[in-house]
């Protein structure tokens, strides 16, 4: 079913409607039209980043008759066969033939009968109750109590089945087998100390308790009753993680539904305090895992009872029942989070054939028919209750797309999807196409049972930008449902518009010749791109939106890019600065370079790559542009020129004026043993190569060495790429810096000091790019850690000689939580550099958005400040505090 318009567009539209002869029909009254809208259709909600977008709006009645037909072609056929009338699970899985398939099977083929009073399935309903007869629910476990809770659980599918079957046939032959069941769920328990166990539970207690209210069973109501809030006094102990945890074929959304269904429906307004409270620990989506698709439906099934529970509206029991508007808002994102899960899931039907696999990167071949069945009872059928004898519906708009860039003078294609959703055959009617200021009216032939057909209105060419309307509205006479007779399209028009600008040094002023690419914000394709001219001018075309210009720049700048939002033809200045660190990548095929950029990443350091095979000599000239003195020089996996002469005489030669030199790779030794370069340069001397082993640990001897606790060179998630690790001595006023593991210590890599000029060298035997932090020895340092360690020698990021000489001192500022959601504490601390000691400043602190825009002022009245930013949107923000202290950085999440 679709999401109606509020009563003043629906009105309006239908008028419109009217206005062509061909839409004339009876206008609904005021009372007509407060029913519908006081059902439990929520407003638009925005949908969760990590779902996968895909077609909406479908014609679900149809799904459900393509789902029936799907698992009655898995149904056993053949009389002779021991499992005849039994369900195969999958279409891979042949040999597989279960009791919860077979019940499941015969609710939704009984449903189909009660909603359509089509009877098109009586024979594979008479099957089934033959197989499951035969093969009852309490025998899933084979007599093995570790496996009891799958009994249960089919336990529970069994009380659904035989209430359904029983509701649309008014056939009690089965009521026996049901009351079997019961005995076997009140007499087995199951422990609550496992996840499984308490999905179950809620699973079989959530299907216990209607079927006890409808048989008046009091002690089977007080049994789910007090099992589901076993299972809700559980969720409360860590609502978050347990209910964003998944196990076999349940999710938490499992434990919701269960714990909806029954202690929740016992005292509704308890229920709807409950929910409004925990309701928002749900997740958005499960992504990944076996059988997601399953975990995921579970999900939707919880909104859906979340919803009704917090409504009033159930299907047994149609019918709102008022309450505040609070409630109402919960309810709303939960139908809407149920209806794009259930349409969400529907794209995996890729074939077409009814069925849907149960984890989502499945093929299509290996749909299954237990996830099938869910699709129906979890999902679908609530959009088809009521079904109606006449009901015809404007499905989604085909074509345009919204999430394509539409451009001014683009011919558009306007085609959208209508359907019969009803009983009955729908006559002859008319579809009201309305866009961009002109309106047209299309004919629509008769619509047989479950038909669909897409209509092709004029092409539309948009003559200018903005944000535009597509409104298709139609019913034909006697249709009793107008929630589904009009779908609207918004979309935006996009004009071409022009950014020029210049790119200039931001230290010096100078222009900078480098290459800008254009695109649009989260996209990778890219729309425009120039090369700066000698004054650094560019010229860029692109939509008007939110775009990203990334600089691919030339040593000694660093590649980064800048997100600005184009309203118009728009001229910009961009300023940035040298690298700095350079990095050599010497490596045989020029790899591993992502392994040092990343960490420096992490550090906040820039750096520009020299791939030094392809590229030839390094930039040495360019040396003294960069922000810091600092090389990277590291040889991957060669084993010959691992450091080409000249590379060692540009190395020495920029000693002579001060440098920081990281030399790295596991070769580097044995090819320069016995070199001036690595004996009275690097300060080591090969001794071995091949070293097996693979851990490496400080060097307790050194006052570096001493700080690092050890690092893995295999493994983890580094390169994994040393095979020949390198055993130096240091030499002259070198040190050890780290060791291999073994008593004997051999040194794994050395630091040397040259003093006058203050050129620092630390040189390893084996390659950084494989360092790694083993999960289980925590106490190892990561690549970040150890780069950290190396650069504070270097002086690089405090500017001191080690942290060992620093007097600690508080930061100016600081946030507390940061990442942070609803609230966030700003401390002002006592940094001499930016505050005076002990004191406050009397200036307000100022916030900016990513885009340099003030978004608040914040008095300071005291040593700390609560900022509650709720109308602003998730994002990194800056609080600039008084002096020359740097902004601080805090993230406001989802």
């Amino acid at each position: 079913m679709l999401r109606p318009m509020s009563r003043s567009v629906l009105a309006a539209a239908l008028l419109c409607a009217m206005a062509l002869p061909a839409l004339a029909a009876r206008e609904w009254s005021a009372d007509e039209l407060d029913r519908f809208e006081s059902r439990r259709w929520p407003p638009d909600f925005a949908r969760p980043e990590s779902l996968i977008y895909g077609p909406r709006r479908y014609n679900y009645l149809q799904r459900i008759k393509m789902m029936c037909d799907f698992v009655a072609s898995y149904q056993v056929s053949d009389s002779a066969d021991p499992e005849f009338g039994g369900i195969i699970e999958s279409e891979h899985q042949p040999n597989i033939v279960e009791t919860d398939n077979t019940q499941e099977a015969i609710w939704v083929w009984s449903r189909w009968y009660e909603l359509t009073g089509r009877n098109d399935y009586s024979v594979n309903i008479r099957r089934a109750w033959r197989y499951v007869m035969n093969y009852p629910a309490f025998w899933e476990h084979n007599g093995n109590p570790s496996s009891i809770w799958y009994a249960v659980w089919n336990c529970g599918l069994a009380f659904m089945a035989e209430s359904r079957y029983r509701a649309a046939y008014g056939d009690t032959t089965y009521r026996q087998y049901a009351d079997s069941c019961r005995g076997f769920y009140i007499r087995n328990p199951l422990g609550p100390g496992t996840v499984l166990h308490n999905f179950v539970t809620s699973q079989s207690s959530g299907m216990a308790y209607p079927y006890a209210l409808e048989t008046e069973d009091q002690e089977l109501r007080d049994t789910a009753l007090a099992r589901g809030a076993r299972v809700q006094a559980w969720i409360e102990q860590d609502a978050r993680q347990r209910l964003g945890s998944a196990n076999w074929a349940m999710s938490g959304g499992t434990a919701m539904w269960g714990v909806c269904n029954t202690v929740c429906r016992e005292d509704t307004a308890a229920g709807r305090r409950w929910l409004e409270t925990y309701a928002e620990s749900l997740p958005g989506f499960y992504p990944t895992g076996t059988w997601n698709c399953s975990h995921n439906i579970w999900l939707a099934n919880a909104y859906r009872s979340a919803a009704e529970v917090l409504t009033g509206f159930t299907l047994d029991a149609p019918g709102p029942t008022p309450v505040e508007s609070g409630v109402l808002r919960t309810a709303s994102a939960c139908w809407l989070m149920h209806h794009y899960l259930v349409d969400t899931l529907l794209t995996k039907d890729t074939d077409l054939d009814g069925g849907i696999p149960a984890t989502w990167t499945d093929p299509d071949y290996q749909d299954q028919t237990w996830i099938s069945t869910y699709m129906d009872f979890m999902g679908m059928d609530v959009f088809v209750t009521p079904t109606y004898d006449i009901d015809a519906s404007v499905l989604a708009f085909v074509s345009p797309d919204p999430r394509r860039p539409n451009m001014v003078g683009d011919t558009l294609q306007i085609r959208v999807g209508v359907a019969n959703v009803g009983l009955n055959p729908t006559q002859g009617w008319n579809l009201g196409l309305f866009i961009g200021g002109r309106g047209e009216s299309i004919p629509i032939p008769s619509l047989g049972f479950l038909a669909i057909d897409t209509i092709a209105g004029s092409p539309f060419v948009p003559e200018v930008p903005g944000i535009c309307q597509a409104i298709a509205i139609g019913r034909p006479d006697g249709d009793q449902n107008p929630l589904n007779d009009s779908s609207h399209l918004e979309f935006k028009v996009y004009g071409l518009r022009t950014i020029s600008g210049v790119l200039t040094d931001s230290a010096t002023g100078d222009p900078i010749h480098a290459w800008l690419k254009a695109s649009i914000t989260g996209d990778p394709v890219v729309w425009d791109s120039a090369e700066t001219d000698q004054s650094g001018n560019f010229t860029l075309r692109i939509i008007d939106t939110t775009v990203t210009i990334s600089l691919v720049s030339f040593p000694p700048y660093y590649d980064r890019s800048w997100d600005f939002t184009i309203t118009g033809d728009t001229s910009i200045a961009l300023l940035t600065q040298p690298a700095h660190i350079m990095i050599v990548n010497n490596d045989t095929l020029e790899q591993y370079a992502g392994y040092y950029t990343s960490t420096l990443d992490t550090l906040e350091l820039t750096c520009f790559v020299w791939p030094r095979r392809s590229q030839g000599l390094p930039p040495w000239n360019l040396f003294d542009r960069l922000r810091t003195p600092t090389v990277i020089y590291f040889s991957g996996d060669a084993t010959v020129n691992t450091v080409p002469t000249e590379d060692q005489d540009s190395l020495q030669s920029l000693a002579a004026h001060g440098l920081n030199l990281l030399i790295t790779g596991q070769n580097i030794a044995e090819e320069l043993a016995g070199t001036d370069f690595l004996e009275d340069f690097c300060g080591c001397r090969f001794d071995s190569s091949g070293w097996p082993r693979f851990f490496a640990f400080g060097d307790r001897s050194d006052s570096l060495g001493r700080t690092i606790y050890g690092t893995a060179t295999a493994g983890g998630n580094g390169a994994g790429n040393q095979n020949s690790r390198d055993v130096l001595t240091p030499l002259g006023n070198a040190h050890s810096l780290l060791v291999y593991d073994t008593t004997s210590n051999p040194c794994a890599a050395t630091r040397r000091l040259i003093g006058g000029n203050n050129t620092k060298v630390i040189f390893m035997g084996f390659g950084f790019e494989a360092v790694n932090r083993p999960m289980a020895i925590p106490t190892m340092l990561t690549r970040v850690q150890l780069m950290d360690k190396f650069l504070n020698w270097f002086e690089v990021l405090l500017g001191v000689s080690g942290p060992e000489d620093l007097e600690p001192r508080q930061p100016a500022v600081f946030a507390w939580p940061n990442p942070f959601h609803d609230r966030v504490v700003i401390k002002l601390g006592t940094n001499g550099d930016c505050t005076a000691r002990g004191t406050v400043p009397a200036c307000p602190l100022t916030v900016f958005d990513i885009q340099g825009r003030r978004v608040a002022r914040l008095p300071v009245k005291g040593p700390s400040i609560v900022w509650t930013p709720t109308r602003l949107a998730s994002g990194v923000y800056f609080v600039q505090t008084p002096g020359q202290c740097p902004a601080l950085r805090v993230l406001k999440a989802d």
